[in-house]
Parts: C-alpha cells; structure tokens; sequence
C-alpha cells in the first residue's frame, strides 16, 4: 500500500493564518472607520438649564440658560479639536471647510444665536453701543474661522467662550448696569425666525439627497465614484454629500434643543399666551423625538446601499414638524 504523502495535503493552519492576517486589517479599519463617523456628543441637549446654572454656580439671572447654553456648545466644539482622534474626520492641519456635518451643524446654531445676542437681546438701550464681549465673540465665530487650521480654529472657539464667560460674570454679579439682557418676544420671534429659514435649508439639503436611482445606476463598477458623478449630473447630490447633510441636520437639532430649553426657562415672562407656551413645548417634543433616533443613521440614501432605509426621509419629516412648530411660536410671539 502506498504511504501518502504528507505534504501533498492542504496545509489549512497556514491557509487559516493567512486569512486572519487578510481579515484583521479590514476589521481594524472598519472599527476605525465607524469610530471616526459616529455621532459627536459636543452638548448634552438633555441637561435642563437650572441644572447647567448650578454646575456653573450662576445664580438664575434671566438670560443666563441662554448664554450658558452657547457656552457650552462653543466650548464642545473646541474640546472637540483639541481630540482630533477622538471621532474626528480629519488630522491636524486639514481645513475646516472640510469640518464632518454634525459640527458645522452645531457651529451655525452657536453662530446665529450669538449674533442675536449682540444685535437683540443683550444692546443696551443706547444707540451705537453694544456688549464688547459679545462683539468679540461674535467676530471670532463669524469671521474666516472655516479657513483655518485646527489648532487655529480651536483657539478661536476657546476665545469666544472666554468672552462669553467674562460677559457671563457681568450678567450674573450684582451691579444691574455692567451687563444686560432683554427678555423681548420680539427679539425672541426675530431669532426664530432664522431658526425656521435654516430649517427650510436643511430640508431642501435632505431632499436633494433622496433622489431615486436609475436602474443598474449602482451596479459594479458605477459606485460609489461614479454614482457620485451621475447624481450630480441628474441634480442631486453625491452620496458622501448627502450623508453629510444628515449629520448636519441632527448637529443643528442638537444644538438647537439646548437652546430651546433655555428659551422656555429665560423667557417664561415673555411667553403670555397659553398658545406660546404650547407652541414650544411642542418644538421641544419634536427636538427630543429627533435626537432619539439612531446615533449612527447610515444615511447613504441613494447610493450604494439603496435597501438600506430613508433615513434622510423620515429626517425630513421630523424637521418639517419642528419648523411647523417654531414658526406657530413665532407667529404668536408676534401677535403680542
């Protein structure tokens, strides 16, 4: 009987060996890849505004949930680029212009209630004269800020939380004149109504991005490259882009949520009517109803995974009620 040779069978622990050293890189990738992508947590819409005042040791000075709740933000957005590898995009030294949507999204709510306190609810009532910190910070936020390095951009964001906090100590200490904030519902319906134009962008953004595909748009080797290229050309946006918008929708939503808390602790004398105060209760529901869906939401709606759900769809749906809601409470705030 002829003995078999030993080395003509398969040798499977190097077969086995080979294919862990080809899967494990992958798998390390896909872990880095999910982990960069996830959703940041740079505010804790969660956390009522009494509770941030006492973290803060403030006392309850009206308009100081309001400030506060831009503190916060502007000062999780530098914590944010201060940890570059902690789910950032981008290394150091990328561009800010090319910043992941969840914080452009909460940098543009920071920037527009900023400015609103410059111009609307903290001038005094002189004319031509308005709160140095503010401006400071203000012009900090609103100028070049998205064509500068990283570590440039984070020193920016820490300088407008530094004047945010100096106006902050003003606002709370006990000489009425060094700092001020007017509880005005028509500032306040001023301010909405920005909110309730971002909002309307923010929809066109989503919709632009649940184009339905043609058939075999998708098929090896159109995606995702070319199926980027196609979606352009038909007037729609790239996958990659509409994913973006996503993030960008739910940062602003965040960040909005956090200012809408403090709205209803800041401006309870403002709100007189009963309707008012429903109005945005129920903006807030809807805020908290968004920011309770999936962490990660895989948007890719389009391309390549068209199975995957509509996330951007049902995004939008959420956002038109949120609008419907703020613009109810900007109406009534300015019947007076």
């Amino acid at each position: 009987m002829q003995a078999t040779d030993p080395t003509a069978r398969p040798n499977h622990a190097v077969l086995r060996v080979a294919l862990v050293a080809m899967a494990l890189p992958l798998l390390i990738a896909c872990i880095a890849l999910w982990w960069w992508d996830r959703e940041p947590n740079l505010v804790n819409p969660s956390t009522p505004p009494r509770t941030e005042q006492v973290a803060m040791k403030r006392p309850m000075t009206p308009g100081a949930a309001t400030t506060i709740s831009v503190i916060r933000a502007v000062q999780g957005l530098a914590g944010r680029h201060a940890h570059p590898l902690r789910g950032h995009h981008h290394p150091q030294g990328a561009d800010m212009e090319d910043t992941p949507g969840w914080e452009r999204g909460s940098l543009m709510a920071s920037r527009d209630l900023l400015h609103a306190l410059r111009q609307d609810f903290a001038r005094p009532k002189a004319p031509l004269v308005e709160d140095k910190d503010l401006a400071a910070a203000d012009a900090l936020l609103a100028g070049r800020v998205g064509r500068l390095p990283l570590r440039s951009a984070e020193s920016q964001y820490r300088k407008a939380a530094d004047h945010l906090l100096d106006y902050l100590d003003r606002l709370t200490d006990d000489d009425p004149d060094n700092a001020h904030f007017y509880l005005s519902a028509e500032a306040l319906a001023d301010y909405l109504e920005v909110v309730s134009d971002r909002l309307d962008t923010l929809q066109e953004h989503l919709a632009a991005g649940m184009m339905p595909p043609h058939p075999g748009e998708f098929a090896p080797p159109r995606w995702p490259i070319v199926a980027s290229a196609l979606a352009l050309r038909r007037g729609g946006l790239p996958w990659r882009r509409a994913d973006e918008s996503l993030y960008e929708t739910r940062g602003y939503t965040a960040t909005l949520l956090a200012q809408m808390k403090a709205f209803q602790h800041d401006f309870g004398p403002a709100l007189k009517s009963d309707q008012a105060k429903a109005d945005l209760r129920e903006a807030i529901q809807q805020l908290e109803a968004l920011q309770s869906g999936p962490g990660n939401p895989l948007g890719l709606d389009g391309a390549p995974m068209v199975r995957l759900p509509g996330h951007a769809l049902a995004l939008a749906d959420a956002v038109e009620r949120i609008d419907d809601a703020v613009f109810d409470l900007c109406e009534e705030l300015r019947k007076g």
